[in-house]
């Protein structure tokens, strides 16, 4: 097994999939201060099939190509593998199995644009708070519909806001979560001792339709 090595902290990237496993033994390998990357992968995506690969088809595909890079591969139970099953749920079963997991960073795998100065400085800012996650600036004027008024959220309709005049709105990206046993199974990432890294809005592209798809590899080629 190989171990990634990010700011003095190892990283053991555990893929989970349906209907291929590898048995990860952590417990001879791992500390409990050591912090866990997670990633949820799993085939039977909705929107494009085997989004997780794109190109490469089939769960068993999945775990080879993450196996060559080094990932150890957990086999998630099918119950927690359904179309309907969100990610908490998912961690908190991989932590019922290894006890000995404290600390955890789960990356979205459809956040193609994750970077390395991301992962460093949550690193180094989930030293000293409980929860640190990936979020993104936007300046969009939001309205919503109450009693079938259209009503602006949070700024003066008619004092509108100038782009300079405000600092925007931070939004979770979706791209990664740094969190702790703790708050995971008590069904949260985050509470109020959490710290963010904000990420380029360019980078926040998450892959959910074949038209993202697109999107991420044309800017990836550069057209």
């Amino acid at each position: 097994m190989n171990c990634i090595i990010t700011s003095s902290l190892k990283f053991w990237l555990l893929i989970f999939i349906i209907k291929w496993s590898i048995e990860v033994d952590t417990k001879s390998t791992c500390t409990s201060n050591d912090l866990h990357a997670l990633v949820l992968a799993r085939g039977g995506s909705k929107g494009i099939k085997n989004k997780n690969l794109a190109k490469i088809d089939d769960d068993k595909q999945i775990a080879l190509e993450a196996s060559k890079y080094g990932a150890l591969v957990h086999n998630r139970a099918a119950k927690y593998a359904m179309d309907k099953s969100s990610s908490i749920e998912a961690v908190q079963e991989f932590l019922e199995v290894h006890q000995e997991i404290h600390n955890f960073s789960l990356f979205q795998c459809t956040s193609v644009f994750l970077r390395e100065k991301y992962i460093v400085e949550a690193v180094d800012k989930f030293k000293t708070h409980d929860c640190v996650f990936a979020v993104k600036r936007t300046h969009y004027l939001r309205w919503k519909m109450v009693d079938g008024k259209v009503m602006p959220v949070d700024f003066n309709a008619e004092a509108r806001p100038r782009r300079q005049d405000w600092a925007g709105d931070l939004v979770e990206a979706g791209m990664f979560y740094f969190s702790k046993r703790k708050l995971a199974m008590r069904g949260i990432f985050q509470n109020e001792m959490c710290s963010i890294v904000e990420i380029a809005l360019e980078d926040g592209l998450e892959i959910d339709s074949h038209r993202d798809l697109t999107i991420a590899r044309c800017i990836i080629a550069g057209c």
